[in-house]
């Protein structure tokens, strides 16, 4: 009934008139459904200081990918991630950019139209024994493509970070307190730097993701505070969630779906990337609270409209999932966090929910007119479960392109 009253008031305008006289002849409820075609889709670019993390959990066991918005020299480079088993040089290895550019493409929310040394790791003087840095100990390192990585346990955080900065790892002073709580709850520290030789001789220019993979140990999370360290703006993280069972959310922040499949107007075509910001940003002022955004859950066997073709059993198989039938369940959650907010490190749940959600919007061949009633006044924002929580002023956003 919706999908009619808009097409009523197409023909009341005389708008594409024999194309909508066309549309009125079929079910529009399928036209809708199912036969869009992609017209654009959310540049991850659009989200400054960004980072990206794929995490596929499959059999008791989670592989973590790690793609770098790393822009400065090589040798400043330095990652310091808290992990909860001592990882071995199987566990971890170097992937392609390109799988990350795969589940971008596969997951953003679109716009849409339709018819109607021996030890190289330890380089710049490695572990030292002399008090206080008997509270740090290196119990692996090894090197990973043009990655040096050690795996580091300590007791106390300011001997830690003074270890690593005797090691020539380049990391701001006060890095301490940011340490201390991942100590007290007994983690361990993978520590990764960049190999100039080894990434001269192979090559590449820019970091490529890095990939580990962490066995038997039942909680599912993601610790970035340590990210706010260097913080004086706005980061953004982007969880794409791979699993056999369904939609994935976290489970100690609330969640809440990104509000969906509305109609906009024809000059967003041009600027759907800073339109979709815009929203986004709104549904988090909107809620008042701390939350993450799900932006896409689809499986892998369809997608409606389709931008990319869908991820196969290789690149599934790449990114952590052992799937023959290519087949598996993606969410794609969106953090943005500031240094005094989300205090907590995110923890995982995966759920049986199978519902198809993505961030669509319906682009309509109408320029935008305050007084017109074509586009909505406001659009509800809603937790998984369907509750509306909130809502965002959709027509204030339009006001602005």
């Amino acid at each position: 009934m919706f999908l009619k009253f808009r097409l009523k008031k197409f023909i009341k305008l005389s708008i594409v008139g024999s194309l909508i006289l066309v549309s009125l002849s079929i079910d529009v409820k399928k036209v809708r459904s199912f036969c869009g075609f992609f017209v654009a889709k959310v540049d991850a670019e659009m989200f400054n200081n960004r980072s990206q993390v794929a995490i596929a959990h499959q059999d008791n066991q989670t592989t973590y990918s790690l793609a770098f918005d790393y822009k400065g020299e090589p040798e400043e480079f330095a990652l310091i991630l808290p992990v909860p088993v001592v990882l071995k040089k199987q566990d971890v290895r170097v992937i392609s950019p390109k799988l990350f550019q795969r589940l971008d493409d596969f997951t953003a929310p679109r716009l849409v139209n339709y018819d109607f040394d021996s030890n190289p790791a330890l380089r710049g003087g490695g572990a030292r024994s002399e008090s206080p840095r008997q509270n740090v100990r290196v119990i692996e390192s090894f090197t990973v493509g043009e990655y040096d990585i050690v795996i580091l346990s300590a007791t106390e955080s300011n001997s830690l970070e003074s270890w690593l900065r005797e090691n020539q790892y380049k990391i701001p002073r006060g890095a301490a307190k940011y340490l201390q709580p991942y100590i007290d709850k007994k983690l361990f520290f993978f520590v990764v730097r960049v190999n100039l030789e080894a990434q001269e001789k192979l090559g590449f220019q820019n970091l490529r993701p890095l990939q580990f993979t962490v066995k038997n140990y039942p909680q599912i999370m993601l610790p970035f505070q340590l990210g706010k360290i260097n913080s004086e703006d706005t980061q953004n993280i982007i969880v794409y969630f791979l699993s056999k069972t369904g939609r994935a959310e976290v489970s100690n922040y609330e969640n809440v779906m990104i509000p969906s499949n509305f109609d906009v107007p024809q000059n967003i075509e041009l600027k759907f990337g800073e339109f979709y910001r815009e929203l986004f940003v709104s549904t988090i002022q909107s809620t008042k609270k701390e939350i993450v955004v799900t932006e896409y859950a689809w499986d892998t066997g369809s997608c409606d409209p389709c931008n990319t073709t869908p991820l196969n059993s290789q690149e599934l198989n790449e990114l952590g999932m052992n799937d023959e039938k290519a087949q598996t369940f993606i969410t794609r959650l969106h953090l943005q966090y500031t240094k005094n907010t989300y205090n907590q490190d995110l923890e995982f749940t995966i759920t049986s929910d199978q519902t198809l959600y993505q961030g669509r919007y319906i682009l309509l061949p109408i320029d935008y007119n305050e007084g017109s009633n074509y586009f909505d006044e406001k659009v509800e924002i809603k937790n998984p479960s369907g509750k509306v929580i909130s809502e965002v002023k959709l027509k204030k956003i339009l006001k602005k392109f």
